[in-house]
């Protein structure tokens, strides 16, 4: 059933699949595990990215952490909200636990808005993906 809101933003030029989320960045920066508990209280989880025009519609102003991590089984990248991952869009020669650390968290990068596997332990900006 399309709503108000629904038809506002898809006359505003928000794609469909978009529509049904709500994204906040957040400036306080947490450890990965922190950052989604902090997202967790507010009803919402780390971002999940599905599709390039959502990768573009949520590319921010500073480094965030995202919901991908390879924290249950090394080398397999899941998303933290349990979406499957169908799109990926690592920059160059990542993810590579870099210098041999265990890099198990993904954070967006601000520059070019890849993704970077980085240790969970370090702080970062976040940004959270609400269902509306």
């Amino acid at each position: 059933m399309e709503t108000m809101k629904s038809r506002f933003l898809l006359q505003m030029g928000v794609s469909k699949d978009l529509i049904n989320f709500c994204y906040k960045p957040f400036g306080d920066k947490k450890t990965w595990h922190n950052a989604r508990s902090s997202c967790r209280n507010l009803g919402a989880d780390l971002v999940s990215i599905q599709s390039m025009k959502e990768q573009s519609w949520v590319e921010t102003t500073s480094n965030v952490w995202t919901g991908l991590n390879d924290l249950a089984i090394p080398g397999l990248f899941m998303w933290s909200d349990e979406h499957i991952v169908t799109f990926t869009y690592w920059a160059p020669g990542e993810p590579n636990n870099h210098n041999g650390f265990s890099e198990d968290c993904v954070e967006m990068l601000h520059q070019t808005g890849r993704w970077n596997d980085k240790s969970c332990t370090q702080l970062n900006n976040y940004l959270c993906k609400f269902i509306t």
